[in-house]
């Protein structure tokens, strides 16, 4: 049986390491009420805000129902920070590394704690920040093969509209984006540094309108 299983790892690494993710967030939905939670409550988030405005539209209230449906989403958006870390490691390295690697938060269910998230707001913009790196950084090995420069534009449009929202979701992310811009202009794909800085002004500014109609002020939530 142990030999199937590493036989089914070795032909389909990424399908594994899914597999045993879910397995993991599963036990951790069922059995662990914490996961889930936001605790810095001393430090107010624009997400967690928008949440409870909708919550309170709705009348949803703190149920066990709730509470369950809620460790569901979390695990859910887990599994994408999964899968990205894989790719990321996947283009830097090779496939075993990778495996081994997304291993780590596969059974963290995202740092910086097991089963408990420490700021809600990290924890969803993280995703969103590894897809836009993704993107960039497979932009960035197809451009050494010299790919059609419209699809190359188009991508990189693509990962600063995430990466934008990566930041209106997580404002302390920007110092990460501001790094992967500092590292396209470093490597000299000066369009690519361009198009993700049009994507991410494309997004911010888009949030920024949204919360305007919406009259809420995002400055108050904005704690360094």
């Amino acid at each position: 049986m142990f030999q199937k299983l590493r036989q089914f790892k070795v032909l389909h690494p990424f399908t594994a390491l899914m597999l045993i993710a879910i397995a993991v967030r599963i036990i951790v939905v069922i059995f662990v009420p914490g996961f889930g939670s936001n605790r810095e409550l001393q430090h107010p988030t624009l997400f967690i805000g928008f949440l409870d405005k909708v919550k309170s539209l709705f009348g949803v209230g703190q149920s066990q129902g709730m509470m369950l449906l809620s460790r569901a989403l979390y695990a859910t958006v887990s599994l994408f920070t999964v899968s990205m870390v894989y790719r990321l490691c996947d283009l830097i390295s090779n496939k075993q590394n990778a495996w081994l690697l997304a291993l780590i938060p596969a059974f963290s269910c995202v740092m910086p704690s097991f089963g408990i998230i420490e700021n809600a707001s990290a924890f969803l913009g993280l995703p969103l920040l590894l897809y836009g790196a993704n993107v960039v950084l497979r932009q960035e090995v197809l451009r050494q093969n010299n790919l059609n420069e419209n699809v190359h534009r188009t991508s990189f449009l693509i990962a600063g509209l995430m990466l934008g929202f990566g930041i209106c979701v997580w404002y302390e992310s920007a110092f990460i984006v501001i790094s992967i811009l500092l590292i396209l202009c470093l490597k000299r794909n000066f369009k690519g540094a361009l198009m993700t800085f049009i994507g991410l002004v494309i997004s911010i500014a888009f949030v920024w309108v949204l919360l305007l109609v919406l009259n809420v002020n995002p400055w108050n939530y904005i704690r360094l």
